[in-house]
Parts: structure tokens; sequence; C-alpha cells
């Protein structure tokens, strides 16, 4: 039978089972069709119920599936999938009524509890207030998974730049008693604090040295300060480039430094790092080649490098000449030249040729110049500083030059340079961008000077009048000892010309330890520039003195010749490099000016003075300073100087360990009332003033540098001379200060070789 029944089925039942699959295939493809195609519905409206606290628009920008629109399943499924994305719902159903024409759907929700208040638990290295400035999540609303996921990430952001990135926050959602919490719950590792630095493998430098110089630092007792003790993970990989650029300095071209090992150690209760180094050995400078295109030749472009043969490979002295080289091209106009240093170490002599390939590329024009960023100072104030202009040839000094004329201005926080590629390969466009700051100011102030008791001050300035260049100025001081009243205008570009007209107006009055001293004058100059940094003036100024309330020990013939009219022509000279008047660190100070009184007046005489500063950075921020002042003043008419107009030494601004004014040539007084003779210091009409200075940073975020000084100066009479072995000294130390109000100083000076009184 079964041999029968397979040839039964065969012949008779396996062609309509193959009809039969056919028309089964046929009949689901149109079923899923059809719904969309042939009998599709229309939906005619969209309603939403059952939420309280979340408004209905808010759910009804989720729902796609609007009025018009076909239903299909799919579509209402992606929108409820939406609806609880927001985050607000426990529970959503969909309900589709008929309707004339189609069919409404109603989306009714339910809403998860509104979060009525959030706490925070386990934070003891963070403050709460600082913590909840990052939560995105907001109280008196139904609680948002996303934004909660938000929170967690950003407070775990927080404690990682904290230097806590191994701290961990989870949530949970809490009732208590009739109100429902959201807690952020912090578990803060100790771990995360860095405990010590160390290195293994060194010889060349020492463990300090290399702790100096890695980002990376200990907890100690500044930290609060310098945030040092915080552990970063993206800080090591600049550890070992700082390390390892320390060595290639030194000529250690093979220097391996490995990724530092991070152990937490129990003892310390905190984070262990240790640095591993290869130092390899040191490498001296082999032969120097070019190669590539040589615009002069070899022996030239040697010239203006200081990495020579013989000496250690500095990688910093060969970035220096690098440089240079890159300005000597961008000066002929070859703004996109290229220099690759290429060392070939030899093992054997352990020397390194170096051959440096150069690309030229090809001339390059400023195609445009844009400034942006000035929002008060008009174009022509930037444009006017400029060394270059549009279609010129490109010239790297001179882009160099411009730069440091706007720093110079103080108008800008900020001056970006950026030179992109223009139109054409032979074009580019100078994009410079500047950051204005605030150059108007009004200020009241009070303190108090060892020199000058208390102190108040009140003045209103302007330094960019109109976005024009025009600064002004009004201040009064008033002290123990001084009381000013000053006005000052300076036009840098008088009429939009290279002229410098400046005016300024006084009043002043002093009491020194022997006499009180009256001053009001005044005067106008016009200067002009002559070269880049330098300027010429001439101008004229006037001023009355008178002295009164002489102590007993003034000579008669300085209180004969206590009162005069100064009327004078005044010319100047200055030269100044400075990176910035205000807080310098490189570049230099020059000043010369002749004044000759006899236009009229009471008093004649010619006086010179001469000023020179030299900033020389030393490393990092810390600066080497110079000060020198030579004076010289001379009556031509055969009669003394003027108290009032002769040269003074001692105090803040000159000897900072002795008193004010109490340095100079001297004559004995008897003293009537105590029997006792006395020393009047009457100055000198030579002057002759050193001031050394190191100045180095003690927190350069917050404005606070350190300062070391040694003076030396005296003044000499007319019957002395001018002798450089006679000068006092002093030596002492010092904090600064660029607060917010001010710069301020505070610095302790002791004379070398007091002499007695």
């Amino acid at each position: 039978m079964f041999p029968q029944n397979k040839v039964f089925r065969k012949k008779i039942f396996f062609p309509g089972f193959r009809l039969l699959r056919a028309l089964l295939v046929l009949g689901i493809l149109v079923s899923s069709l059809t719904p969309s195609m042939a009998w599709a519905q229309t939906v005619t409206g969209v309603e939403v119920q059952g939420n309280k606290g979340i408004d209905s628009n808010i759910i009804l920008n989720q729902i796609y599936l609007g009025k018009g629109k076909a239903y299909t399943r799919t579509a209402v499924s992606q929108d409820v999938k939406r609806i609880y994305q927001l985050g607000f719902f426990d529970n959503v159903q969909v309900e589709k009524v008929p309707s004339s024409g189609g069919v409404k759907l109603i989306f009714t929700v339910s809403e998860k509890p509104p979060i009525e208040s959030i706490v925070i638990e386990g934070n003891k290295k963070i403050k709460e207030g600082k913590i909840r400035g990052v939560i995105t999540v907001k109280p008196n609303y139904p609680p948002d998974n996303n934004k909660i996921a938000e929170s967690k990430r950003k407070i775990q952001e927080l404690y990682q730049q904290e230097g806590y990135p191994d701290a961990l926050v989870e949530t949970e959602t809490r009732k208590k008693g009739n109100q429902w919490q959201l807690v952020f719950k912090i578990s803060e590792k100790e771990g995360s604090t860095v405990r010590q630095v160390n290195f293994e493998g060194n010889t060349v430098f020492s463990d300090g040295s290399l702790r100096r110089t890695v980002r990376t630092r200990k907890k100690n007792i500044l930290s609060f300060l310098t945030g040092a003790g915080k552990f970063q993970e993206e800080a090591l990989e600049q550890d070992v480039a700082l390390i390892t650029y320390k060595y290639l300095d030194k000529g250690y071209l093979r220097v391996r430094v490995g990724s530092p090992k991070v152990e937490y150690s129990e003892k310390k209760k905190g984070l262990v790092l240790t640095f591993y180094i290869d130092e390899g050995q040191q490498y001296r400078i082999g032969n120097i080649t070019f190669s590539g295109d040589i615009l002069t030749t070899e022996t030239q472009l040697s010239k203006q490098l200081d990495t020579m043969k013989g000496n250690i490979y500095r990688h910093s002295i060969l970035e220096k000449d690098l440089l240079k080289l890159q300005e000597l091209y961008g000066n002929l106009g070859y703004a996109f030249s290229n220099f690759v240093p290429q060392p070939n170490i030899n093992d054997s002599d352990l020397t390194a040729d170096l051959v440096i390939q150069i690309e030229r590329g090809q001339k390059v024009f400023i195609e445009r110049i844009n400034i942006t960023g000035n929002t008060i100072t008009r174009d022509k104030v930037i444009r006017r500083e400029l060394k270059v202009v549009e279609n010129s040839l490109y010239n790297e000094k001179l882009l160099r030059i411009s730069k440091q004329k706007l720093e110079q201005l103080g108008y800008f926080e900020n001056v970006e340079v950026s030179t992109p590629r223009g139109s054409s390969d032979d074009q580019l466009v100078l994009n410079i961008n500047v950051k204005e700051k605030p150059t108007g100011t009004f200020s009241v102030g009070a303190g108090f000077s060892s020199a000058e008791s208390f102190l108040f001050t009140a003045s209103v300035a302007k330094n960019n009048f109109f976005g024009l260049g025009i600064s002004g100025s009004i201040t009064a001081e008033v002290s123990g000892r001084r009381q000013q009243f000053s006005a000052n205008l300076t036009d840098p570009y008088f009429l939009d010309s290279r002229f410098i007209l400046n005016a300024n107006v006084y009043r002043i009055a002093t009491d020194f330890n022997d006499f009180r001293r009256n001053s009001f004058g005044g005067g106008v100059s016009l200067g002009r520039r002559l070269f880049d940094f330098s300027s010429f003036s001439v101008g004229y100024q006037i001023e009355d003195v008178s002295l009164s309330n002489f102590d007993l020990i003034v000579p008669e013939f300085f209180r004969d010749n206590a009162d005069g009219l100064s009327s004078a022509v005044v010319a100047s000279f200055t030269r100044d490099t400075r990176n910035n008047p205000l807080i310098t660190t490189k570049g230099t100070f020059h000043n010369v000016t002749v004044e000759y009184a006899g236009l009229g007046g009471d008093v004649d005489f010619v006086r010179v003075l001469a000023n020179g500063r030299y900033y020389i950075p030393v490393w990092g921020t810390s600066t080497f300073k110079v000060n020198a002042r030579l004076g010289y003043i001379k009556s031509t008419t055969g009669e003394p100087v003027p108290l009032f107009e002769r040269f003074f030494t001692g105090g803040i601004n000159s000897l900072r360990g002795y008193e004010l004014r109490s340095v100079g040539p001297t004559v004995t007084i008897p003293d009537s009332i105590t029997g006792d003779d006395q020393l009047f210091v009457y100055g000198g009409n030579k002057l002759l003033v050193f001031n050394f200075e190191y100045e180095f940073p003690i927190y350069d975020r917050g404005g606070f540098r350190g300062v070391v000084f040694f003076d030396m100066g005296n003044t000499f009479a007319e019957d002395q001379a001018l002798n450089p072995l006679k000068l006092r000294a002093d030596f002492g130390a010092g904090i600064r200060w660029n607060s917010p109000f001010g710069p301020l100083r505070f610095e302790w000076g002791f004379p070398v070789k007091r002499r007695p009184d």
C-alpha cells in the first residue's frame, strides 16, 4: 500500500499543492498592501488626556500622526515610543474612535509622580552648591530619564575636573512623607588625590627637577591655590611629552619615557605615580647641511643658526633657529615656507648630522586684511598701526612688528593674527582678531603707605575716546603728606597725522620732612614718530613753585630761593619696545629729556635726564629687570640750583632701603634747641641710580608675583664729582599683586653698610 500511496500523491496532489502555495503567498501580499492602499483610514483629529503637570503641546509635538494623515498601526507605535522617550510617563494608551470621514485618536497618558525636591548625599570634596549648579533636573516636574542621565554625567565630569575621576554617581527616587525626592548618591574615592610622584631610571636630572617639569603634582598646603594633587588622565600624556622634551633639549635623542604606572597606596591614602625613563646617550651636533630650495648660500643660512657643530644637540635652540629661517624667507614673501630638520644619528661617535630640508613654496601677496572683534575701536585706529597693507608682498618681520604695535596700544586683552590662503596659491588673507578690554575707568580707593600714611585716590580715565585712540584722565590723590590734582590729554595721531599731541595741567602740595612744596603748572607738547617704536617731541612747560613751613635746620640760603616761576622748553626722545607697558616681561625702554628753563620766569637752568630699562626673560614668566637713571642740572646764571629743582634719592621709587629723600649731599646745621648738630639733605645737581630686580611668579592666575631686588644710587652736589664708587646700596624682597583694584607693591628694603643717623 505504501508504494501505491506514494505514487498516487505524486501524480494527483503535487501539482495542486504548488498552486495552493502560490495563491497563499499572493493573498499575504495583497492583505499587507491593502491597509495602506485601498482601505486606509484618515485621521480626523488627535486628543491628549490624563496629563496634569505636562503641557499638552509638549506631548502633541511628539505625535507625527496628525490630522489628515493616513492611519497605520506602525505610525501609532512610533508616536507612542516618542512620548515614552520624554521620560515623564509610566503608561501611554491609544484609543481609535470612529468619526465623520475617518478616525479620531485619543492618547491617554499616566504621569510619573513629580519630583518635589532634589537631595545630594555623600559629597565632601565639592560643595553642594557647585554640584547643584550642573544638575539639569528641575523640581516640581516628573522625573525625566534623559535629564537624570545628563545630570549624572555632568556631576561625574565636575568630579573629574576637580581630580576625582573615579567618583561614582547613582540616583534613586525616595518617598518622604507625601513628597517624592530625587536623590543623587555620590561615592567619592580618596585614591583620586596624587600623594607622590616618582621617577625611575633618571640620572641626568634629579627627581626634584623632573617634578618641577611635569604638570601632575602631589597635594601640598598650597593646593587650594595651585590645584596640585588633582589626578587628570589627560595630563599624563602631556607629562610624558614634557619629560621627553626636557631630555631632547639636553641632547638625549634616544630617550624613552614610558606611560606612568598609577597605583593606589593604602599607606598614603592616595595615588602614587611612577614614570620610567630610559635616558640613552647624549649626542652632539655633527655636520649641518641644507637641502631643497636654498635662496642664498648654505654659509649665509648657517649664520642665522645658533645651533653649531660640536655643541650639544639642543631642541629648544633648534626650534628658535627654524623660526629665524622662516622669518628670513617670510621677509622675502615666502609666507608658507617649510623647514624640516632631519637628524641622522651616529651611535659610533655620539653625533647627529643635521639636514634641514627647505620647501620655500611661492611668493605670496596679501589679498585683503580682515579686522574683527573691535566693537568700539575704529578700523582706522588698528590699520594705522599695521606695517603691511593690502596687495603688498608678505613680510614676516613687518607682520610681527604690526602685532607688537597693536598690543602696545593697551586697548586689547588679546591680539590674534592668522594667515589662511586666499583665492589662489599666491594670495593670503590677513585676519586680525582683537578682544577689547575696558578702556574707561572710574575708581575710588583708599590705602596706607609707609611713606605717606593714609592714601585716598579718585580718578576718571579713558584710553580710547569714541574708539579714536585719544586718551585722557583726571586724577586726585590725597594722603598724609601729599595732595595732587592733575588732568592729561593725549592724541597719538593728531588730526590723523603722525604727530602726537599731549597737554597736561596739575596742582601738587607735598609735605617733606623739612618743608612744604606747592606747585601749579602745565604744559603742551607736539611729537612725531621717527621709526618703529621711536618718537621725538618738543613742548613748553610752565610751573609756579613755592616752599613754606621750613624746619629750623633748613639753611637760610635755601629759604631765600624758595619761590619761583619756571618757564621751559622741553625736548624728549623715546624708544619703547616693551611687550606690555603695564606687565612687562621683555623689551626695552629708553628716554632722554632735555629741559631749558629761561624763557622768562624766575629760574634759569638746563636739565638732562636719561632713563633706560631692560627686561630679560629668564625662565617661564620670570623676568630679570635693570633700570638705570642719570640726571644732571646746571644753573645758567652761576647761582646754585634752587632746592625744589634738585635731585633726591631714597624711597620706594629709587633706594628702597632708605627713607624718602634721605640720601644725598648734606650740610651740618647747629640745633639751638637740643644743642646737637643736625644733618640737612639738600640734594644734588647730579643723579645716578641703578635698580636690579628678579621678578618671578607665585600664583600667575591670581596675579601674585614675587621680587628680589638690589638698588644702588646717590646724588652729588656741584662741588662733588659723579663717582660710581660712592653709591649707597640696599637689598630686599617683596610681593606684587596685579589686583582688580590696580597694581599693589609690598616691598621691604635693607641698607647695605648703614651709616650712623
